[in-house]
């Protein structure tokens, strides 16, 4: 068994953020300084803009969340044909992609990857289940993060915005990838406020975003909110904030796991031991109104 990092039990103090969204600067419904309006207006404390295909360039404003230099990228071919949208977060500079489609798509995707890190960028593949991604698209990726087991511009849109059943296939394979849960806001539909990140760092600064995005210290949230998660080895317990949760549910490989189901009063805590053949171990808590929240992996057996 390989520990994961628990930002529960790291230093520091949450702040809440989104690296997944668009302005007018590619194919967002407002302009860079509206949408960051948007945002410090709602309290958030951090913020990357990621418009397709370029760097957007903005200084973080006074008073206001802290501003993360970031892309998205669509490059590469799947198993099915599409492309892979990858989003990199904490770039130096903007990697150079073909402006025209066809030759973007005609990249081989590791070498993006490889790319973007080396541009300092940490690497998540957006929206897998919209993207039309398979198991066999994501396993053999090397260098991410992680992916978004939420998406909040694809759930609204066409109702694929959910990604744990990839999530679930790879770590049951024991590739240790992440899970975050974004906006991807255009603002053209209610896709913004949907989906946000509660990252653990000691100070905030795009470089401690980054790393913070980068070792796992954040739990993916679309409204409900944990106020511990403890894991000593064998039994996980998880404390929910007011107004509790319907469901909790400890998510791991093959048949095991637990449903926790509120019966009238809402949930405020569970736990759950584990059996002693699991590979991995991540938490799902479900809100009253169906707000959720995602742990990343609390262990991962390779």
């Amino acid at each position: 068994m390989s520990r994961c990092l628990n930002p529960f039990t790291q230093p520091g103090r949450w702040y809440r953020g989104v690296f997944h969204c668009h302005t007018t600067n590619s194919d967002g419904g407002r302009s860079p300084e509206a949408a960051v309006s948007w945002y410090a207006e709602q309290g958030y404390d951090f913020v990357a803009i990621t418009d397709h295909n370029q760097l957007t360039r903005l200084a973080s404003p006074a008073g206001g969340p802290v501003l993360v230099p970031g892309t998205e990228v669509d490059v590469g071919r799947t198993r099915l044909g599409t492309s892979y949208h990858l989003v990199g977060i904490g770039l130096r500079a903007m990697i150079d992609v073909p402006r025209e489609t066809a030759a973007r798509h005609a990249l081989p995707v590791q070498d993006v990857i490889d790319g973007l890190r080396r541009a300092g960028g940490v690497v998540f593949v957006a929206h897998p289940y919209w993207s039309g991604l398979v198991l066999d698209d994501l396993v053999p990726l090397e260098g991410i993060a992680g992916i978004e087991v939420y998406n909040a511009n694809t759930e609204v849109d066409v109702g694929k915005g959910h990604s744990g059943v990839h999530w679930d296939d790879c770590l049951a394979r024991g590739k240790p990838l992440l899970g975050a849960a974004n906006d991807d806001a255009h603002w053209r539909m209610a896709d913004y406020g949907r989906a946000w990140t509660l990252l653990r760092a000691e100070s905030l600064t795009p470089e401690a975003v980054a790393r913070g995005l980068a070792a796992g210290a954040f739990y993916a949230s679309s409204g409900a909110v944990l106020e511990d998660v403890a894991f000593d080895g064998e039994t996980a317990t998880v404390r929910v904030a007011p107004p509790g949760a319907q469901e909790i549910r400890f998510i791991s490989d093959h048949r095991w796991g637990r449903r926790a189901v509120a019966d009238g009063v809402p949930l405020r805590e569970a736990a759950h031991t584990l059996r002693g053949q699991e590979r991995y171990l991540r938490l799902e808590v479900i809100g009253p109104s169906g707000e959720r929240a995602w742990t990343n992996p609390l262990f991962i057996e390779r």
